[in-house]
């Protein structure tokens, strides 16, 4: 079996379509922000693929331009930016752009009115509707609304880091996919989501670097972890185990191990890589989130990179839509 070893979606093709890589898979990140220069080349040179998204005019021009072999480019008028921006300066964009997003509403971190999101997420899900292209779905604190809006635009829809503790059947009943972020290692309403997501609609993200270290840091404030070797130190019931955790990855062979031991109530977490020395890279902290996924749904950590894999590209992107944009993809 050949773990973690990336290709283009051209590299599994078959009788003109993208033929089922079996044991074979690569690392995949669903929903991703354009990031710095060291993180767009360490996607391309480890072959994550990547769903990199723009959520302003500018940036949906820089994310057009980076695709490529493994960047898949996104766009849409992010929430946020509804009252600064028309959704015509994306429309150049989001015709180029195979996937429309992220797009929702947000009352928890936005202070754009409600009124003013709702339009400019209607207008959006019009033409991916008309367009045929599947959306990524920003949804905080209006998970009930967004649920009701999008029946009236039947499409593929990604809801992307859901971490509401409500409403993930109303998704679900419209075979919505989602993907897991990087807090999955301690926010229980993600480890809902990862537990119980039918596996068919499971995917993981980072949300970029900057999402990555703002989880990691969150955590260590939920958990009280300040004196932890690794960061992490939680109260639990009494008893004793230990686990050893191995991280795949394509460029060498880091191997990051991971100690788990729970003694009279007291958990501590002693890990090599971001988890310690806080050097965060893509590649870590999908290993770490794919982790965290394997053991909450009791699978083999290449089970569930492997279901990813496949859940993005025949799934949510669809293989022959898939395919037909990595023919059309630069290859240098």
């Amino acid at each position: 079996m050949d773990y973690g070893k990336n290709g283009d979606v051209m590299d599994y093709r078959q009788d003109g379509g993208v033929a089922d890589m079996g044991d074979n898979w690569g690392f995949t990140d669903a929903h991703t922000h354009i990031g710095t220069w060291e993180e767009q080349r360490e996607r391309e040179e480890t072959g994550i693929l990547s769903l990199v998204c723009g959520s302003t005019p500018r940036e949906a021009e820089r994310a057009v331009k980076m695709r490529g072999r493994h960047v898949i480019p996104t766009c849409g008028l992010h929430p946020w930016y509804g009252a600064e921006y028309q959704v015509e300066e994306l429309t150049e964009w989001m015709e180029q752009c195979p996937v429309i997003g992220e797009i929702g509403m947000d009352s928890v971190w936005c202070q754009t009115p409600l009124k003013i999101q709702e339009q400019v997420f209607r207008r959006q899900l019009r033409m991916a509707h008309q367009a045929g292209k599947p959306v990524i779905l920003h949804t905080k604190g209006q998970e009930e609304r967004i649920s009701g809006i999008i029946k009236e635009f039947p499409n593929r829809y990604l809801v992307h880091w859901y971490s509401c503790g409500r409403y993930p059947e109303e998704f679900l009943a419209q075979d919505c996919y989602f993907s897991i972020g990087p807090d999955v290692w301690w926010n229980p309403a993600v480890q809902q989501i990862a537990a119980n997501v039918p596996a068919d609609r499971l995917l993981v993200e980072t949300d970029g670097l900057n999402s990555v270290k703002w989880a990691w840091e969150e955590g260590l404030k939920a958990l009280g972890a300040e004196k932890a070797e690794c960061g992490v130190k939680e109260r639990q019931l009494a008893g004793e185990a230990e686990f050893v955790v191995k991280e795949r990855r394509l460029a060498g062979e880091t191997e990051c191990i991971v100690k788990e031991r729970r003694m009279a109530g007291e958990r501590k977490c002693l890990g090599k890589g971001w988890a310690e020395d806080r050097k965060m890279s893509v590649m870590s902290a999908l290993s770490h989130t794919l982790s965290t996924v394997a053991k909450l749904r009791r699978i083999s950590y290449e089970e569930a990179g492997r279901r990813c894999w496949n859940n993005l590209v025949y799934g949510f992107l669809g293989s022959l839509f898939a395919l037909d944009f990595f023919q059309k993809a630069p290859y240098n």
